[in-house]
């Protein structure tokens, strides 16, 4: 949400007061369509926030949640690279 917030700001002010970082997934969303980008953003942001939620009650330290949740995202980023590299055919 910040984001998206950051996003409607930056068209506002220009790109002038945007990070690099930002600048970069303001041309990421220009490349896969705005709509698309939005859904993937809020699909992300609500993982994150369950897996948050989830780790409320639960005893790990701080680090074993951040490594867990590393090893989480790694993981997804590795499946969409498998993806892209060797695509099913699907009917």
């Amino acid at each position: 949400m910040v984001l998206l917030a950051k996003r409607q700001q930056s068209s506002d002010d220009g790109e002038k007061d945007m990070t690099p970082s930002e600048q970069k997934i303001e041309q990421y969303h220009s490349l896969v369509g705005d709509d698309t980008s939005y859904r993937f953003e809020q699909n992300v942001s609500h993982a994150v926030q369950e897996l948050a939620e989830s780790f409320q009650g639960n005893f790990l330290d701080n680090e074993s949640k951040v490594d867990y949740a590393t090893h989480v995202f790694a993981k997804m980023l590795d499946d969409l690279s498998d993806f892209l590299e060797h695509p099913s055919i699907v009917n």
